[in-house]
C-alpha cells in the first residue's frame, strides 16, 4: 500500500538541539543533510560508550500532528521546532510506519529505521509537551538515494516488502 502527501518544510540546523530551520531546499548525501548537526556516519545522539552507526541521520514530522499538539496544548510549534528534517503532510501521524518502510521524498528515498521517541529537550515549548507527543514524534530515517528535497515535492510512503 502507498501513501502520498507533500513536502511542507526542509530544515537543518549545523548545531544540536532545537529549532532547525526552514531552508529554500536541502541536499540529502549518504550521511544525512549536507550541513546538518546530525549527518554523518555515527550517531551523534549517544553521548558515551563505542561508537555506533547512524541510524538517525534525518527526522521527519507530521505537519497533523504540529497541529493537533498547537490546538491540544495552545502553543504555535512550527516546521523544525522538533528538531526534523523534513516536515510532510498528508500521510497521517506517521506513527504506523515500521522499520524497512520507504518514504520517497521527491528523488529522496529514505529508509525508515524507528519511531522517534520525544525527548526532554522539547518541553522548552510547553511543560506537557514530551507526554503529548508521545507515540507521534514522527520517524528516524537513513538514506537509501541522496538528493535535493524541497517543500512542495511528492513524499510517498512505500512500506516494506511491497
Amino acid at each position: 500500500m502507498e501513501l502520498q502527501g507533500r513536502v511542507v518544510a526542509v530544515c537543518s540546523s549545523p548545531q544540536g538541539g532545537i529549532p532547525k530551520y526552514r531552508r529554500l531546499e536541502i541536499e540529502v548525501g549518504m550521511d544525512g543533510v549536507v550541513g546538518d548537526y546530525h549527518a554523518g556516519p555515527y550517531n551523534r545522539h549517544k553521548k558515551r560508550g563505542e561508537l555506533e552507526p547512524n541510524t538517525r541521520q534525518l527526522t521527519i514530522v507530521a505537519q497533523e500532528v504540529l497541529d493537533d499538539v498547537n490546538e491540544e496544548l495552545g502553543i504555535q510549534l512550527e516546521p523544525g521546532f522538533l528538531g526534523e528534517n523534513l516536515t510532510v503532510v498528508g500521510l497521517g501521524d506517521l506513527s504506523d510506519l515500521e522499520p524497512g518502510d520507504l518514504l520517497i521524498a521527491g528523488a529522496v528515498i529514505l529508509e525508515v529505521t524507528a519511531q522517534n521517541k520525544p525527548c526532554s529537550t522539547v518541553a522548552v515549548y510547553h511543560p506537557q509537551l514530551v507526554k503529548t507527543l508521545y507515540g507521534r514524534r514522527g520517524v528516524c530515517a537513513i538514506v537509501r538515494r541522496p538528493g535535493i528535497i524541497r517543500p512542495g515535492d511528492p513524499v510517498m510512503v512505500q512500506r516494506r516488502g511491497c
